[in-house]
């Protein structure tokens, strides 16, 4: 009998705990997401979007951002990318895709082809267009991106910052400063 009631406590705990979690959840507006989103990685000097990915949103929420996306597509071993995080979130210097080859015995191998790579000597860095008017910029001077029979903006926002909503296009390229 003392076994049922622990049991019973045990579980009244967890279901409190759950019940706690969702509302604290909730106090910080997080709200579970649908639809899709897409992230496109696109090297200006090719012709055509190299990868896009539609990324589904179910199982993310409001609170998270484009990075997520980009840590979610890396653990299904879609994608991959080099970058350090520090105190303005992570600063991505690489992205590209994982894809399927052979090793150096024949053997069946994933690898990482990276599509866009930071070269900080030419003056080549990462470039994040975005799709949602929360994270546009709004200057004047600013650049634009076409995708999709859509103009996207500058992002204002770093990848970690980045919204992620239904519809959403993510667009990372490269740009060069100076010259």
């Amino acid at each position: 009998m003392k076994r049922f009631q622990a049991l019973c406590t045990l579980l009244a705990c967890c279901a409190l705990l759950a019940v706690c979690g969702l509302s604290f959840a909730a106090c910080r507006g997080e709200e579970a997401l649908s639809g899709s989103m897409t992230l496109v990685l696109d090297d200006p000097a090719t012709a055509e979007a190299d990868a896009v990915f539609a990324v589904p949103l179910a199982g993310f929420t409001s609170a998270d951002t484009a990075a997520d996306v980009l840590d979610a597509l890396a653990a299904e071993g879609k994608l991959c990318y080099e970058g350090s995080r520090g105190a303005y979130g992570l600063m991505l210097t690489a992205v590209g895709v994982i894809e399927e080859g052979k090793d150096a015995q024949g053997n069946p191998a994933k690898y990482d082809r990276y599509i866009l790579r930071q070269d900080a000597a030419a003056g080549v860095y990462l470039y994040l267009y975005t799709s949602v008017e929360a994270d546009a910029a709004d200057y004047e001077g600013m650049t634009y991106a076409e995708y999709g029979g859509q103009t996207l903006a500058e992002s204002m926002a770093g990848i970690g910052a980045m919204t992620i909503e239904d519809g959403a296009v993510v667009y990372i390229t490269t740009i060069v400063y100076g010259g």
